[in-house]
């Protein structure tokens, strides 16, 4: 066996173990998800309720807030508690995606909107496409096949966001942020428990 050929099968060997490795990762202890999720439910919710009273003044202001008490949490609350198990570089892959991502959607929101690029009536749509990329990648990675249909889910959402307004389009953004972001990260919360709980037996 030439020394070239006993490089690429520790290679291969290498790349196999981290495979193996995210499979099993249980990947999120939730938290993110479900503050994320109930933060951008509240702002949706506050800028439904300015539109309908006729509040103009306060648009955008609270969605600024709101994203800016989410980044505090990144910033604060993850750093200084462990939030996902499994292989280092996978976690360390995961967390770079969603950080990639959140920061996309600011520019998005903040920058596109201000700026006239992206039509506010349809910024939803335009997030939640973002959004489902992130699910898809991180169900891919870690071989949860429920979290890769989750992304379909936000792109299958998305695409109805983009023809609907008003009430509808606030309906439908609010069910699919309960139900494909604060309900799965209440499950991620549960696989995380159930881990540590099974540790403290052995």
């Amino acid at each position: 066996m030439t020394n070239q050929t006993k490089k690429a099968q520790e290679e291969l060997a290498f790349i196999r173990s981290i495979m193996e490795d995210s499979q099993r990762s249980i990947g999120d202890n939730g938290l993110g998800f479900i503050v994320w999720g109930f933060l951008i439910l509240a702002a949706g919710i506050s800028e439904f309720l300015f539109e309908y009273f006729n509040l103009p003044q306060f648009h955008g202001w609270t969605f600024l807030f709101y994203v800016t008490i989410g980044w505090i949490f990144m910033a604060v609350v993850t750093k200084k508690s462990k939030h996902l198990l499994g292989n280092p570089l996978t976690n360390r892959i995961i967390s770079t995606i969603w950080i990639a991502v959140l920061i996309t959607m600011t520019i998005l929101g903040f920058v596109g909107g201000a700026s006239g690029v992206i039509n506010l009536n349809y910024m939803t749509g335009v997030m939640y496409t973002v959004l489902g990329t992130a699910y898809f990648l991180q169900g891919a990675i870690t071989g949860k096949t429920w979290v890769k249909a989750l992304g379909f889910a936000w792109w299958g959402g998305s695409i109805a966001l983009y023809f609907v307004s008003g009430l509808p389009a606030a309906i439908i953004a609010a069910t699919m942020m309960i139900g494909l972001q604060i309900i799965p990260g209440f499950i991620f919360n549960r696989q995380w428990k159930a881990h540590f709980e099974e540790k403290d037996h052995e």
